[in-house]
């Protein structure tokens, strides 16, 4: 898996004061920690990490680029992101570094492509799933797991059993439904529209009785 290099600075960890002035000043702080590795306190340039993974997708690991110090060449995924509450601005970032020899569990997202034949035929393709755990290598984990719906008939879905994996990667839940072709609904609607407009316009027993009781 190609990697995306992330340029950070090692700070000193201070307080929600300290963390403030760097938001103020278009940096983000963060932390760095993993497997056997105490935490790293950094920063990186909030414009420079939406550049370069803002339109990315899924699961990427990172290289981190420091001029000096301990965290730089290190290989790190992006494990959580704080954002403000009320604002919605990114507030902090949390790196975890990785170990290149050992497996790794992660979300991967799934992309559906071709058409069903379900929904040439007027059904509706319902994704249950959005993303699927995965086990692999941390140079093996894929940008995307593609699902090919094409076949799926109206009624049938599809099991992370059914799909094919990329090479090197494990999934440990087959039964789990991914995506399903559900039957059409609006000529449902339209026959229960139509027996409304029936019963509306047919006036009831005690509504004739009372017109002919008007008429006399």
């Amino acid at each position: 898996m190609e990697t995306v290099e992330v340029p950070v600075q090692e700070r000193q960890a201070g307080n929600k004061r300290d963390a403030g002035r760097l938001r103020r000043n278009g940096k983000l702080p963060g932390v760095v920690y993993g497997r056997g590795t105490g935490g790293f306190a950094v920063q990186v340039d909030d414009l420079e990490l939406r550049r370069r993974v803002g339109h990315l997708e899924g699961s990427h690991l990172l290289r981190l680029k420091s001029e000096a110090g301990a965290v730089d060449g290190k290989l790190v995924l992006i494990k959580h992101i704080q954002y403000n509450p009320v604002t919605h601005a990114i507030a902090h970032i949390d790196f975890y570094e990785v170990d290149v020899s050992r497996k790794i569990t992660l979300m991967v997202g799934l992309n559906f492509v071709g058409r069903p034949e379900g929904v040439v035929h007027g059904g509706v393709l319902q994704p249950i799933m959005r993303e699927l755990e995965v086990e692999c290598l941390p140079l093996d984990i894929p940008a995307e797991i593609e699902v090919d719906v094409s076949a799926l008939e109206i009624g049938h879905s599809l099991k992370a059993a059914d799909i094919t994996l990329p090479p090197n990667v494990v999934n440990n839940t087959p039964d789990l439904t991914l995506v399903s072709v559900l039957a059409p609904t609006v000529s449902t609607r339209e026959e229960e529209g139509a027996l409304e407009g029936e019963a509306a316009e047919e006036p009831t027993e005690g509504a004739e009785e009372s017109a002919e009781q008007t008429e006399a």
